[in-house]
């Protein structure tokens, strides 16, 4: 048995080797011109063989599944390939050229279609004024936190927790925010579970989302002194035996503010110190240089009127607060909260079939 292994593990790599060569010609095949297409057949041939397939090549074979699924109406395959080739590999678009001119016309016209509608999510994370620690505890945590998502197009979403629906609407093209109530989140370390859904057309991409709370204690923090001091009021009592017969309350004045004024200089200038009365501008003005001031006063005006560009904001997995609250004992303790935004899983299906199809 031993001997025989050799040249077993021989004719299995020739033949991953063979397969990894000519699986397009045997596709192309399948996909000939005309009724002979068998789409059935190529898919199935694709989905047995795909172990076998270099990674360059499983880019190519998961959008083209995705293809094959759409034309046998297979929807919930369709949407999961459909889901893998962007999420995993990006909108590639490429390396269809060895199937008929047909097919690979309509393969390439199907992904560049779904690119321009696809929920692709750039970028995700907690908004970085949120994410700031300060340098000084806040007396309360904070109620809400700002989540931004970056998207390639325009998409209709909805945030939810395990019970209610949160948030829904249509995020733009480019930067989009949600603020989250956190009213609960900063109670107790812990892991909080988030569903943001995006919808194009029929399709429905679920990202689970998880924002992970660990709390420190530390210190007891004493009650705040009172800002300044005020000066008692006095009170006078007169009593005969137990029955009090008057009383008086006194408070004293608060002490005069004093403000230094200098005195009048018995001179009127309406235009205050420093004001110059000649500004500069000669009285003579040669007419050739006329052309030139003009376009220079011009580019300074078009300049004031220019708004000064707004730089991107920037978004980060975690966030960290430093908050005051009372322990058991009712004293206040500094507590210091590190959340971490991940993504647990995404799924892909047709609205009309639901996530536990």
């Amino acid at each position: 048995m031993v001997k025989n292994l050799g040249p077993l593990l021989f004719l299995t790599a020739l033949t991953a080797s063979v397969f990894a060569s000519d699986w397009r010609g045997d596709v192309a095949n399948l996909l000939g011109a005309g009724p002979a297409a068998n789409f059935q057949a190529a898919a199935s041939y694709l989905e047995t063989n795909a172990s076998s397939l270099a990674d360059e090549d499983k880019p190519v074979a998961c959008g083209l599944l995705a293809f094959l699924y759409d034309r046998l109406g297979d929807k919930k395959n369709e949407y999961q390939k459909l889901g893998d080739y962007f999420e995993k590999y990006g909108p590639l678009e490429l390396g269809y050229e060895f199937l008929p001119l047909a097919a690979q016309a309509d393969a390439v016209r199907y992904l560049r279609a779904w690119q321009l509608k696809y929920p692709w999510v750039l970028k995700i994370g907690f908004v970085e004024s949120s994410s700031v620690t300060s340098a000084r505890s806040s007396p309360n945590p904070p109620d809400s936190l700002v989540l931004g998502i970056e998207m390639a197009s325009d998409v209709y979403y909805k945030l939810s927790d395990s019970q209610t629906v949160l948030k829904g609407g249509l995020f733009q093209r480019g930067f989009n925010s949600i603020t989250v109530e956190t009213r609960k989140l900063f109670s107790a370390s812990g892991t909080h579970t988030y569903f943001l859904e995006f919808k194009a057309g029929d399709l429905i991409v679920r990202r689970e989302l998880a924002i992970d709370v660990r709390r420190e204690s530390s210190g007891v923090i004493g009650q705040p002194a009172e800002q300044g001091s005020k000066i008692p009021d006095l009170v006078l009592k007169m009593f005969l035996g137990n029955q009090l017969l008057a009383s008086s309350r006194k408070s004293f004045p608060s002490p005069p503010m004093k403000i230094d004024i200098p005195p009048p200089g018995g001179e009127y200038d309406p235009f205050g110190p420093g004001y110059k009365n000649d500004p500069g501008i000669s009285n003579g003005f040669p007419i050739m240089a006329l052309p030139a001031a003009i376009a220079d006063l011009i580019k300074q005006l078009t300049k004031r009127g220019e708004v000064e560009p707004v730089p991107p904001v920037e978004l980060r997995p975690q966030a960290a607060f430093v908050f005051r609250e009372k322990n058991v004992a009712g004293d206040q303790v500094e507590v210091r909260a590190r959340l971490d935004l991940g993504l647990r899983k995404i799924t892909f299906f047709p609205f009309a079939l639901g996530p536990a199809s």
